[in-house]
């Protein structure tokens, strides 16, 4: 054995070999180039089932009140404290109404309308043998009703263009009931007073 090669032994077991070490080596983790993004989740807002359906004449005024909040949130993009202004409430109040029409990307993020919801609503139907009480729970199928009682009016008040707006919900349906088109099914529930418009479009509490 040359010198050499001893010097170098000496050096190896004394660990002064440059770029080496006696320390064990760990090892690093794995990372995969194609994995999969990670998508946020929605918060949802927590909503007290009680409120659902309002059961006193407060809880009910506060109900309508929460829904037209929801309305403009939607069709405006308002945010959650501008629409409860506007309605004269407080953002808490609505999410205990219409909580589960909301949603946020994360804690502090904005308050945000959902396109659409399953929140159950009491609502008057005009059937063929007159108005009934029922309870919807389409936000779709509410927003038809507003828009089928918005054309029953002007059909009621003769304007230009109603007979022709009113024939668009021909053969549509809210809570399984047939929207009523006819003009001489409508003449005689309005002969015998059950056309009252007023307490149809009430009824919705502005949850459009």
């Amino acid at each position: 054995m040359n010198r050499r090669t001893s010097t170098l032994k000496k050096k190896r077991k004394s660990g002064k070999i440059r770029g080496k070490s006696n320390r064990p080596r760990t090892r690093k983790p794995h990372i995969r180039k194609n994995s999969k993004r990670v998508t946020k989740r929605r918060t949802r807002s927590a909503i007290n089932r009680r409120f659902l359906i309002p059961k006193t004449r407060r809880q009910s005024a506060s109900h309508r009140k929460a829904r037209a909040a929801l309305g403009v949130m939607r069709r405006l993009g308002w945010s959650l404290n501008k629409a409860a202004k506007q309605e004269h409430l407080k953002p808490q109040t609505v999410l205990r109404h219409v909580g589960k029409a909301l949603y946020r990307s994360g804690p502090g993020k904005p308050w945000k309308a959902t396109k659409s919801d399953r929140l159950p609503e009491k609502v008057m139907v005009l059937t063929e043998q007159g108005p009934l009480f029922t309870t919807v729970r389409s936000s779709i199928e509410r927003t038809r009703l507003s828009r089928y009682y918005v054309a029953l009016r002007k059909w009621r008040a003769a304007e230009d263009g109603a007979a022709e707006e009113m024939s668009k919900f021909e053969g549509l349906k809210v809570a399984g009931y047939v929207l009523i088109t006819d003009p001489e099914t409508l003449i005689r529930l309005e002969e015998a007073g059950q056309l009252d418009f007023d307490a149809f479009y009430y009824s919705l509490g502005g949850g459009r």
